[in-house]
């Protein structure tokens, strides 16, 4: 309810004459703007009637100077009780059928009371109306009737249109059903009691074959065009009540939901202010998709309108610009205009807030494009048409369609979800598990296998080319390392046979316990230079110690061994399952002595890359964690990881072709290091991305590692989880809104869930981080429970996590996402720490005084702001003239994301 001047004025004279429970008012505002009055309280005893007048007058006067009284009724309670006045009924919305009921409850806010909202249920009813005729409300209709059964809806098309029927001629309906909805109301209206009907529901309707549909189109025409039609629309009213205290409406919708079961019915309204198009649009739409064409008549009419339905809170409206002549940008920007108007005359009741969605300040919320509008241009093939749909003209309607199948989808999952008790739905919630990926390998609850995405960069990294696996922190790239040491078999069915005779080892990382500390790297580091030794030698004797702890080769015997005797004496007095002191001393050996370094190259080419190919087989070395175990101090990982390039360099330069390098690195680390020849590996690398089906597919993949939020998915978009990869973008959104909905709030210029997730989990460089999405439903889950038990709180039935939710969990992946940038690049955190409370859309000056502060002995500022774009952290906007902090950074970094444009 708003708070408006009624509402106000109401509320002053209840504090004058209202002390107990007996006495009371009724204040109502005729559409004519008088002041109707009655007052009955002891207040007024002792005084006349002229003095009641006078103070009441008074008191109007100095409240709404600007009306004038009509009827004041002024009474003390034995005057009230001696007359038998009785206190106003409560206001029941259900009694609005007419215009004029309309009008007189939108002049009187102030006797509305919070309606339960209509419980969303199938079939659902889209009024598709206009203010004025020949905006190609009926030919949007006909098309969008024909797109929903084509994905496979059962839709059934009403012709309400009832003084200039044409729904189907314009479907061009053979045969003709025998009878209309004007003959099944008008038997209906005049009945006498207790006489059944001749004229069924099943007589009204005909069948509009689709070839290749999945779902099926029924249309119920007005009726056959005769005089008997004439005298019948003429005596019909659509506010008759029969069987007692139903509508026609109401009868008909349940009959045809008996017959037929649709899913949606979609009404043609009758243009204008008149009773048929109240019916259509108050007793039956849940929905109303309103046409109109750009111009001032149009906008008036549905100004006032809308105006007349404000108080209709639970319907949803949407507006159809139609028919556009001028479809450019210069054409549309008046339709914009138009438009906005409209979106800003829709007064959003309370009971359309929900508590655990955010009132969302988005940074991009106010730049909704134009191509959000939904317009359609004038198309000559249309116009000329007898019937419709007219072929290859259906794209321009399929943005309807996608509207009304968004809430139809809504209300069956909410029909699913509520199918359990509230304790089940709570039970579905906690067994979701939320992993992250690259978790460390000791993790024996973890199966890879179940939770591994496939991402548009697998066929690059299998590439033999590729040896260079470069990402951020967070980006998968442990998660793929895992992938091929601890799961082979799905590794090579991922691979589609190309790595049927591949041997996959860990040359270092996490997946094999017995390796180099960080210390012992630093110990390595200290002695090979005085020793005379390089990394390169140090990479290859490590790598040949490594194939030996995996039996990947034996020593030759007789004469060919007798090269590799010392080094044979040396590697096999080595334990093999852990990492001990005579390991690094061996290796420290086997790099610095020249003549066993010579041995070694031989080693790795007769023992290793000959013996592959003898075999037909490949050799894939992969290297992990090179950022945890290489400390940056002392020039170490620098010197270490130039030594590791060097080998794979000496290794390309001798054709070892069998064996191939898989070096998985940090982007930073990579971009920080300077060798000869780096370019090299130009275009030998690849950089881990995420494009949006991937991260959906990833997502989904996660949640249904519950067994229960599974068996929900088979019952509305059944994918197999062998199946996530060759499933479309939309068949996982329709999965996934059961987790989290479709839409962040109602109204078509909400963000897609789907969308704002994706979105806000991608930097501004375009760097999507699927570890962050972990953390991001792992803290939504968590701040979901938290509701648990809170009768108070108003959740959305369609989805398990609620917006606020989500919103949480994007903090929490947020803060962790800073965490890593700070580990990532240390120099950069006292300027990180300054942006706490900074606004996240940045103008020049204030992000250069911050730099000023905080890191003008790291670059120039020109040069700071192109590597934060480059790192991203922020990106220019050239047309509002400012950065923008990507938001996966902005709220861990603790700013103010208010301000968008």
């Amino acid at each position: 309810m708003q708070d408006n001047w009624q509402v106000l004025l109401k509320q002053e004279i209840a504090n004058q004459y209202v002390h107990n429970s007996q006495e009371w008012i009724d204040l109502n505002i005729s559409t004519s703007g008088l002041i109707n009055l009655t007052i009955v309280s002891n207040a007024l005893v002792n005084l006349s009637i002229p003095q009641r007048k006078e103070q009441i007058y008074n008191l109007l006067k100095s409240q709404v100077p600007h009306l004038s009284p009509g009827f004041i009724s002024l009474y003390t309670l034995q005057e009230a009780k001696s007359l038998n006045l009785s206190p106003p009924q409560v206001f029941d919305p259900a009694s609005i059928q007419t215009w004029q009921d309309l009008a007189i409850q939108a002049a009187n806010p102030q006797n509305q009371s919070t309606a339960p909202q209509r419980e969303l249920s199938l079939p659902r009813t889209v009024t598709f109306y206009s203010f004025k005729g020949g905006v190609g409300r009926t030919t949007a209709l006909t098309h969008v009737a024909w797109i929903l059964a084509m994905r496979g809806r059962k839709v059934v098309a009403v012709d309400l249109d009832l003084e200039a029927p044409g729904l189907s001629t314009a479907f061009n309906l053979k045969p003709q059903p025998k009878y209309g909805i004007v003959d099944y109301f008008y038997e209906r209206s005049y009945l006498p009691e207790e006489i059944n009907p001749k004229i069924s529901i099943a007589e009204i309707f005909g069948e509009v074959r689709i070839p290749n549909a999945t779902g099926r189109l029924f249309v119920v025409p007005a009726g056959s065009l005769n005089l008997d039609y004439v005298s019948k629309v003429d005596d019909l009213h659509a506010t008759t009540v029969i069987d007692g205290d139903q509508s026609l409406w109401s009868v008909f919708k349940r009959e045809i939901y008996e017959q037929l079961k649709p899913d949606i019915l979609l009404i043609d309204s009758r243009t204008g202010i008149n009773q048929w198009g109240a019916l259509s649009l108050i007793q039956a739409a849940d929905e109303a998709i309103i046409f109109l064409f750009p111009n001032e008549q149009n906008k008036q009419g549905i100004e006032l309108l809308l105006q007349s339905l404000q108080g209709l809170k639970d319907l949803s409206i949407n507006f159809v610009f139609s028919p556009v002549p001028d479809t450019t940008k210069i054409g549309l920007s008046k339709v914009k205009q138009i438009w906005e108007s409209l979106l800003n005359r829709i007064k959003r009741a309370t009971n359309d807030k929900y508590e655990t969605d955010e009132d969302e300040s988005d940074l991009d919320n106010a730049q909704n494009s134009i191509e959000e509008l939904l317009v359609i241009p004038y198309l000559l093939p249309v116009a000329l048409a007898d019937s419709y749909p007219v072929q290859g003209t259906q794209d321009y309607y399929t943005k309807i369609a996608n509207l009304i199948d968004e809430k139809a989808d809504e209300i069956k999952r909410s029909n699913i979800l509520n199918t359990n008790t509230i304790d089940e739905r709570w039970n579905i919630i906690e067994s979701l598990q939320f992993p992250e990926v690259d978790a460390d390998a000791a993790d024996q609850k973890q199966d890879l296998s179940l939770l591994f995405q496939r991402t548009t960069d697998f066929e690059k990294f299998l590439d033999n080319t590729t040896c260079l696996i470069r990402g951020r922190k967070g980006t998968g790239k442990t998660a793929l390392y895992l992938l091929f040491l601890k799961h082979k078999s799905v590794a090579q069915k991922l691979a589609h046979g190309r790595l049927d005779n591949t041997i996959f080892l860990s040359a270092h990382g996490r997946f094999k316990d017995s390796r180099p500390s960080r210390d012992e790297f630093q110990f390595i580091h200290q002695n090979l230079q005085p020793k005379n030794g390089t990394w390169e030698a140090f990479w290859r004797a490590y790598l040949l110690l490594r194939c030996h702890q995996e039996n990947l080769f034996q020593f030759p015997k007789g004469k060919k061994g007798e090269k590799f005797i010392e080094l044979k004496r040396i590697i096999n007095n080595l334990p093999r399952e852990t990492w001990q002191s005579e390991c690094t001393q061996a290796l420290l050996e086997l790099s610095t002595n020249s003549e066993l370094r010579l041995i070694i190259k031989d080693a790795i080419n007769i023992l290793l890359n000959e013996e592959a190919k003898n075999n037909s087989q490949k050799l894939w070395f992969l290297y992990d964690d090179l950022d945890e175990d290489f400390p940056e101090t002392g020039g170490v990982r620098q010197q270490a990881l130039t030594g590791l390039f060097q080998l794979v360099q000496s290794c390309d330069a001798n054709r070892l072709t069998e064996i191939r390098f898989k070096i998985f690195l940090r982007e930073d680390i990579w971009n920080r290091l300077s060798f000869d020849n780096k370019s090299h590996f130009t275009g030998r690398d690849i950089i881990l991305q995420w494009a949006k089906i991937d991260f959906l597919r990833l997502a989904l993949r996660q949640a249904i590692q519950s067994d229960p939020f599974k068996n929900l998915v088979d019952r509305v978009a059944p994918i197999p989880i062998e199946s996530i990869d060759q499933a479309s973008e939309e068949a996982i959104d329709k999965a996934l809104e059961l987790l989290w909905g479709s839409r962040r709030r109602g109204g078509n210029r909400a963000k897609n869930v789907s969308r704002w997730v994706y979105e806000r989990l991608t930097d501004s460089s375009g760097t999507t981080f699927p570890r962050s999405l972990s953390i991001l439903l792992k803290g939504a889950k968590e701040q979901e429970l938290t509701y648990k038990g809170k009768s108070s709180i108003k959740l959305r039935t369609d989805r398990l996590l609620q917006g606020n939710s989500l919103e949480f969990g994007l903090k929490k992946a947020s803060e962790k996402r800073c965490e890593e940038i700070k580990e990532e690049y240390p120099d950069l955190i006292k300027f990180f720490d300054s942006l706490k409370n900074v606004s996240a859309f940045l103008e020049k000056e204030p992000l250069q005084r911050i730099w000023q502060d905080s890191a003008n002995d790291i670059a120039d500022f020109e040069e700071f702001a192109s590597f934060l774009s480059e790192i991203g952290i922020i990106e220019w906007r050239g047309k509002e003239q400012r950065y923008k902090v990507a938001d996966i950074y902005a709220y861990g970094f603790g700013m103010d994301r208010r301000g968008g444009v």
